[in-house]
């Protein structure tokens, strides 16, 4: 091999290792979240509405494992309902699986959102630190998108529930 074919190799290397340095912790945090145990995984999803007046302020949190999903939702803190449903082993395989393909990153600084909702959406096995823990801010625009991301992949958890009762004004 020539000086100069051995100068391309070793840039080729080198470039293949700083390729695969930079995108380390992103494969295996994608590895991980491929390979969570639907029997030991935990889906938490709480929906923190804008401030407006208490009858029609809703906000609720979601927990969902193999077996049941719970929502309890609030208004300002006061419980104003607690619900629980069994949900299918397929439906939850499913739901599991497909944490892997959440492309979600929480846009902009939540902090500069006045009067806009939020949503947190955390993935944990055994109740450990979760392997997943996004903050989401929606102000406007900003986070529109996302948050539809995040919507749909707990829509089958949501559709376990009477949303439009729960979620209702109180009169």
């Amino acid at each position: 091999m020539t000086p100069t074919e051995m100068s391309r190799v070793l840039a080729l290397v080198t470039l293949a290792l700083a390729v695969l340095v930079g995108c380390g912790p992103g494969l295996i945090e994608s590895a991980r979240l491929s390979s969570l145990d639907p029997g030991r995984t935990t889906i938490e999803y709480r929906f923190n509405d804008s401030s407006v007046a208490p009858e029609y302020h809703r906000s609720y949190t979601l927990i969902a494992r193999s077996d049941e999903v719970s929502i309890v939702v609030d208004s300002y803190g006061d419980v104003l309902h607690e619900e629980t449903s069994s949900i299918d082993e397929e439906t939850w395989g499913r739901l599991v699986r497909s944490v892997a393909d959440l492309d979600v990153a929480a846009p902009g600084d939540p902090d500069e959102c006045t009067g806009g909702t939020s949503r947190d959406l955390l993935i944990s096995e055994d109740d450990a630190t979760p392997v997943l823990d996004l903050h989401l801010a929606v102000c406007d625009e900003q986070g529109q998108t996302e948050a539809a991301v995040i919507e749909a992949f707990v829509e089958p958890l949501l559709e376990l529930f009477d949303l439009e009762t729960l979620l209702a004004p109180s009169d």
